[in-house]
Order: structure tokens, then C-alpha cells, then sequence
């Protein structure tokens, strides 16, 4: 009795492993995904003046799963902003890209805030549409980690070039004006939310000097970001570059340059300051962020990362 059941058994592992063997390896569940941001600050206007007003609007591009997309948010308008009016805020939060994405799967995202009252992003999307073709990475069917940290880099560099040569497309004092830039990358590895945002960086001037310069970073901000406490009295505030529950990263994008208002004798110094808050979303739930890529300064104000995930 022994020996047939111990045949038996036998047989049953031989046919359970025959099985196993022939049956295809199980596919990762396909994962809802949501970017958005929930919180856009004005800490100081593109508009020179105390007590001036920015119109301000997003151009979103992409690709998701191959696929390029394009638009205008909010769409067709403008949002008013200063130091105490805020753009955007959790009530009002903006979706940059929301979909599924199967095993495999990514969806790369370029944020731009422009301020002005012009609003019209065709030639700007021709353009984009154009660069991101030139960038092979982006056609890709599928991805793994390692395709992702490859991806970052390589986008970075391409964005680096293209928002260098921006005002070509918005010439300063002709229209609208480039305010700042940052990149999403967001793929579905086994199930998992793999996800880089990768701020533009420098595009001109130096990292700790007080010259005339342009950049999108992530990093800490001056404490002079305007709040509301609870008895609506408003007070400086520094911010910093995560959240305290870490489901929020902050890209910081400032501009010095020295221009010469109508009637003025000589230039002045003028200071364009934004802070993002952006999220990521698997299923209901906003994932944590990571920094990346520190860069000590002489201050922490001068700190900044590369990118975060």
C-alpha cells in the first residue's frame, strides 16, 4: 500500500511540474496611473512691479505607450497668479496625464508654465512633437528599470538642448514667455510604479551666482513663499523640495534678468519665481518620492538634486 501510494504521488509531481513547466509565466497586472499637479505658487511675478498679476498656462506633451499627446491646461485660459492669489491648488488640481498602463508600459510627460495672455502652443507642439520623434528611446513597446534610468538621461539631455533655444519660439518681450520645465517618466516594471521626475536644470547663467539665469530645479526655497495660516493672515514660508508625507516633489523654476521698464532711465534687476507640486498616482493611491543626484551649495537654498523617484 505504501509503494502504490508513494507512485501515486510521485506521478502527481511529475504531472504538476509537466504543467507548471508548459503554462506561460504569469503577466503583471496592468496599474492605473495619474500625474497631477495640486499646487502651482507664485513667489514672485514675471509682471514687474509690486502688486502685479501673471497670467499664467500649462503646454503638456507626451507619450504614453507609444502613443504622442498634446495639450493646453487649463484649456483655453489662463489662470491669474501673484504671491497671493494662488494658480493652482488642491481644489483646483490639474491632471497632467491620466491612463493604464499594461506590463511594460511608460509614459513620458514634459511639463512648461508659460505666462502671458496669448496662449496658442501650436508652433510650440509642432516643435516638441518633432524633438521627441528624434529621440528613439521614446518609441520603444516596453521598458524595465534600467531602460528607465538610461531614459532619464538621455531625455534630460534632449530637453537641456531644446529649452536652451526656447526663445526662439517665444522671443523675450514679443509675447509669451518660458517660465520653467520639468520632465515625468512613469512605467509599470512587474506590477510596480517605476518613476523619475526630472527637473530641466540650468539653461543658463551659474548655479550659485546672482547674475542673470534661468533654470527648473528641485530644491529648497527661500523663506518667502507667501502662506495663509488658519486666521487667513498671511506669513513667509520656506518650502521644501518633498513634502512631509513624501507624496509631493517640488520643481522650483526662477529666472534673474535684468530689463528696462517703459519710462525707466536705466535696467533693473527682475526676479520670476514658481514652485510646482506634482504627484503620482497608482491607482488611488499617491506614491513617495525619493531625491537624487545632491548637489551641496554654500547654502541650503543652494542645494539642489537631479531628479527623484
Amino acid at each position: 500500500m505504501k509503494i502504490r501510494q508513494s507512485f501515486q504521488l510521485t506521478a502527481c509531481l511529475a504531472v504538476a511540474a509537466a504543467v507548471a513547466f508548459a503554462s506561460p509565466p504569469a503577466r503583471a497586472a496592468a496599474i492605473d496611473v495619474k500625474v497631477d499637479v495640486p499646487a502651482l505658487r507664485c513667489i514672485q511675478t514675471s509682471a514687474v512691479g509690486e502688486g502685479k498679476t501673471d497670467e499664467v498656462y500649462l503646454l503638456v506633451t507626451g507619450i504614453a505607450s507609444g502613443k504622442a499627446f498634446s495639450a493646453q491646461l487649463p484649456e483655453g485660459k489662463t489662470l491669474k497668479s501673484s504671491p497671493k492669489q494662488t494658480p493652482i491648488d488642491d481644489k483646483t488640481a490639474i491632471t497632467l496625464w491620466q491612463g493604464k498602463l499594461e506590463d511594460g508600459q511608460f509614459v513620458v510627460v514634459t511639463a512648461v508654465l508659460m505666462a502671458g495672455t496669448k496662449a496658442d502652443g501650436k508652433a510650440y507642439f509642432e516643435k516638441k512633437a518633432a524633438a521627441d520623434k528624434a529621440l528613439g528611446a521614446l518609441s520603444a513597446k516596453s521598458i524595465n528599470e534600467d531602460g528607465v534610468e538610461k531614459l532619464r538621461k538621455d531625455l534630460n539631455k534632449a530637453s537641456v538642448a531644446f529649452f536652451k533655444a526656447i526663445d526662439e519660439l517665444y522671443p523675450k518681450g514679443k509675447g509669451d514667455t518660458f517660465l520653467g520645465s520639468f520632465d515625468v517618466i512613469v512605467a509599470n516594471v512587474d506590477g510596480d510604479v517605476v518613476k523619475r521626475i526630472v527637473p530641466v536644470g540650468l539653461l543658463s547663467g551659474e548655479h550659485y551666482g546672482i547674475k542673470p539665469k534661468r533654470y527648473s530645479k528641485i530644491k529648497y526655497t527661500r523663506e518667502n513663499v507667501l502662506m495663509k495660516d488658519a486666521s487667513g493672515q498671511w506669513y513667509e514660508a520656506q518650502m521644501d523640495p518633498v513634502s512631509l508625507e513624501e507624496d509631493r516633489i517640488r520643481v522650483k523654476t526662477l529666472e534673474v534678468e535684468m530689463i528696462k521698464p517703459a519710462g525707466a532711465e536705466a535696467e533693473v534687476r527682475n526676479v520670476t519665481d514658481y514652485l510646482f507640486d506634482v504627484r503620482v498616482f497608482k491607482g488611488k493611491v499617491a506614491t513617495k518620492w525619493l531625491l537624487n543626484g545632491d548637489h551641496p551649495g554654500p547654502s541650503i537654498v543652494h542645494d539642489y538634486w537631479d531628479y527623484a523617484e
